[in-house]
């Protein structure tokens, strides 16, 4: 069993690039204060906290599979001896059936719930509001976490067509500083020029 606040040496994200110019980290911070200070000065973002899926590192994928191994090879066969008995003596035992078959079913639930989590490998991870930002950018949110030092990239999500009009003046900056910035060696030539 991994203790709720266990938390892997290298934190890696289950985000996936989507073609944009949006880098993976914004740059290394001696500080919190420091990345949020970077944030502040360059782009329109807002503190949000929100929870995201992380790589399971190889200790925790192993114990998860561990705790599998021994519901299938520990609880699973008490229960389906419970459930054969209850089955036999159905007449005169239909409570012991009924709750026998209930522990069974959760119990292979658990099972192959833990075994579906190992094989996907990812865990969900609270990011504090403090250390987390939202970003606009082309349609969608960028959220940007303070960690390790770094301020990561760690979801994209699209934005409600409802919000598009009350953020667009803060994509547009967010557009220029991240093309800026961040984009092809030819643009930024370009609009270096231009200054």
């Amino acid at each position: 069993m991994i203790k709720e606040d266990y938390r892997p040496d290298n934190i890696e994200f289950n985000v996936s690039k989507d073609g944009t110019n949006i880098p993976e980290s914004l740059g290394e911070f001696a500080t919190p204060e420091d990345a949020g200070k970077f944030i502040g000065s360059n782009l329109t973002a807002l503190n949000r906290g929100v929870t995201v899926s992380r790589h399971m590192d190889a200790f925790e994928k192993k114990t998860c599979r561990e705790d599998y191994q021994d519901v299938l090879e520990n609880l699973v066969p008490v229960y389906e001896k419970e459930l054969s008995a209850a089955e036999l003596a159905l007449v005169n035992a239909e409570a012991t059936l009924k709750n026998s078959q209930e522990a069974y079913d959760f119990t292979i639930n658990r099972a192959k719930n833990l075994a579906a989590e190992a094989k996907r490998g990812l865990k969900d991870m609270i990011l504090d509001e403090k250390y987390t930002y939202r970003i606009p950018y082309q349609g969608r949110f960028y959220f940007y976490t303070y960690i390790d030092g770094s301020l990561r990239l760690c979801l994209i999500r699209e934005i409600a067509e409802s919000e598009k009009t009350e953020i667009w003046s803060q994509m547009g900056a967010n557009e220029e500083f991240i093309n800026r910035e961040f984009g092809p060696a030819e643009v930024k030539e370009v609009k270096k020029g231009k200054k």
